[in-house]
């Protein structure tokens, strides 16, 4: 059986939430352009990681659990919700 370094596990954990927020925020600021088709597509591959690595984290314990699922509900809440032009 494969061993992982936990400490090795949380920084990639935290590198895929950050990467996945950050590609969620870029997706919103990018409505309207011409590459909004291209961040949307990085967004949905970055979302996948980011479930996919909430998953592993069940394996780490509830404390790292509750952060990636915190995480993901954000990354998706950051990129479906419309707040209109009063933030932006």
């Amino acid at each position: 059986m494969l061993w992982l370094d936990p400490a090795g596990l949380f920084w990639c954990l935290a590198a895929i939430h950050f990467v996945g927020l950050l590609s969620a925020c870029l997706t919103r600021l990018s409505e309207g352009s011409s590459g909004h088709a291209r961040f949307q597509r990085v967004f949905v591959g970055c979302l996948a990681l980011a479930g996919l690595a909430t998953l592993a984290s069940l394996a780490l314990g509830p404390n790292l659990c509750m952060v990636s699922g915190a995480t993901l509900v954000i990354t998706v809440l950051t990129a479906t919700w419309d707040v209109g032009t009063a933030l932006l």
